[in-house]
């Protein structure tokens, strides 16, 4: 645990310090105008919870996606990685936790959207039920966070992980009804989205904003839990699949090297 926290704060203050990361915070504040002003140009007020929660979902899956993709590949890069397959700390707990501070860092998008909004239409959003948005907010950035460790681990995995990257995030982000609500998405597509814990946190949001009766919250809670939970186990099977390449390779090039050396002694 303590190896844990000294890689959480690690990456708390690379985050900081790292001016990609905060590319991403920023970039959301023209997409809430954007989003914004559609509403406006078509007279949907209707839409404005829309509007809000689809830059903050989005902001904060990119930081899983891309920075949080970017631990493995950086340990690797740098050589750390064949000494965490030798240490005897439990590598995915290690990378959960700096997965874990970008995600939570990625929160910040929630008051940032809130003052754009109020900053450029004077909009006060009043929230009906704040106790059961922030437990749900919650339980998506935790989910998050074991889905950026499945894209850590695949760029290690897969010499086209970029590619995954790139092409995963907008159809994760539809299926997770971020956009619309998964109800007005065609019906074929709707047993799918249910599959995604984005598509129960969105819409748990979305009542928990607007709604002054709440249907079935604890099932809700507990769907996003159990989904994200998956994504957690795949993650650290992920990780010892990754630690155990890492390990053959080591043994492999070791037995060349001695197979080499060995006429000459």
């Amino acid at each position: 645990m303590n190896a844990a926290a000294a890689a959480f704060r690690m990456q708390l203050r690379l985050a900081w310090r790292t001016p990609n990361y905060w590319m991403v915070q920023i970039s959301t504040i023209p997409t809430v105008i954007i989003f914004l002003s559609v509403i406006e140009a078509f007279d949907r007020p209707d839409l404005l919870i829309n509007a809000l929660l689809a830059p903050i979902l989005m902001a904060m899956w990119g930081t899983a996606l891309w920075t949080g993709g970017s631990v493995m590949r950086d340990d690797r890069w740098h050589g750390r990685l064949e000494l965490h397959a030798a240490a005897p700390i439990g590598y995915g707990l290690v990378v959960t936790a700096r997965v874990a501070a970008v995600v939570m860092l990625s929160l910040l998008i929630v008051p940032l959207t809130l003052a754009t909004a109020w900053a450029t239409y004077g909009i006060d959003i009043r929230i009906a039920h704040p106790f059961v948005l922030v437990v749900a907010l919650m339980l998506i950035a935790a989910a998050i966070t074991g889905t950026g460790m499945i894209c850590s681990s695949l760029t290690i995995l897969s010499r086209a992980a970029t590619t995954f990257q790139s092409s995963a995030s907008y159809p994760f982000l539809l299926l997770g009804g971020v956009f619309v609500p998964l109800s007005l998405l065609p019906v074929w597509v709707q047993p799918l989205g249910r599959l995604v814990f984005l598509s129960w946190g969105s819409d748990l949001i979305r009542d928990s904003v607007t709604q002054p009766v709440l249907t079935a919250p604890p099932w809700r809670l507990g769907a996003i839990a159990v989904l994200g939970s998956v994504g957690f186990v795949a993650a650290q099977w992920l990780v010892r699949v990754v630690l155990h390449r890492v390990r053959s390779e080591e043994r492999r090039v070791g037995k060349e090297c001695r197979s080499r050396w060995a006429p000459y002694h």
